[in-house]
Formats: C-alpha cells, sequence, structure tokens
C-alpha cells in the first residue's frame, strides 16, 4: 500500500492560484458595483411647491413606482415580497435611514399605498416621498 508524499524540494508557496482568486474578486466587485450605481428608474415626480427637501437623504432604499404600478427596488423591476425582504435586511443594518419613495405623478394611490403597507410589514416607518420642488 503507497502512502501520499509530498513532492521533494517543492516547499515553495504558489502565488498563481491566489493572484487568479484575487482578479477574479476585483472582476466581481467592479461589476457589482455597476450595478449597484446604475441610474434609478425614471419617473416623472409630482410637484409640490410646499416641499421640504433634506440636504442629506443618508442611507436609504430607493424604490419606485411607475405610472401602471410597477415597482423597483432600486434601479431593477421588482415584486412587493423581493421588496420587504430587502427592507428587512437593511433595516437590520445600523445607519438606516429608511426608504425613498419615488412615485410617478399620475401613479394611482393605490400603489403607493400597497407599498406603504409593505414598509410598515418590514418595520421601517421612516419614508420620504420624492416630489419636485418650484
Amino acid at each position: 500500500m503507497k502512502t501520499w508524499r509530498a513532492p521533494e524540494g517543492d516547499d515553495k508557496f504558489e502565488l498563481t492560484p491566489m493572484i487568479d482568486v484575487v482578479f477574479l474578486l476585483i472582476t466581481f466587485f467592479m461589476t457589482v458595483t455597476s450595478y449597484a450605481s446604475a441610474e434609478l428608474v425614471q419617473v416623472v415626480m409630482p410637484n409640490a411647491p410646499e416641499a421640504k427637501v433634506p440636504d442629506d437623504v443618508g442611507d436609504r432604499q430607493f424604490l419606485s413606482i411607475s405610472e401602471n404600478g410597477t415597482f423597483f427596488l432600486g434601479a431593477f423591476s421588482s415584486d412587493l415580497d423581493t421588496i420587504k425582504k430587502a427592507l428587512i435586511a437593511r433595516n437590520s443594518v445600523p445607519g438606516f435611514k429608511g426608504a425613498y419613495i419615488r412615485a410617478d405623478a399620475h401613479t394611482p394611490f393605490r400603489y403607493v399605498d400597497k407599498l406603504m403597507k409593505v414598509c410598515a410589514e418590514a418595520g421601517v416607518y421612516n419614508i420620504l416621498f420624492g416630489t419636485l420642488k418650484d
């Protein structure tokens, strides 16, 4: 019966696999960063002449609703269950400020109401609403 033995004289640490892993990680993070910084979906926000615009929205989850009731988590189309899970996950992170809802000016209120209920179910009660100030 043969036993396995390390080759003699080959006691150097091999850097090639480690360099490959580093390059893969760099590629992964560059790809993820480009998706995370993608522009938000374009919505025509309502005008609110008396709106108070905060100086800093802080670390908030951007949620958008199109005119036809399509929900967006950041820049990507999503359903309410996925949004709820994302809000629960984000709500557990220290420094999370809440949600920032951007709805099209012609979006029926029933869609905004659904999204607000999902925020409440996820424990997110601090909500900013996106508007345009004249």
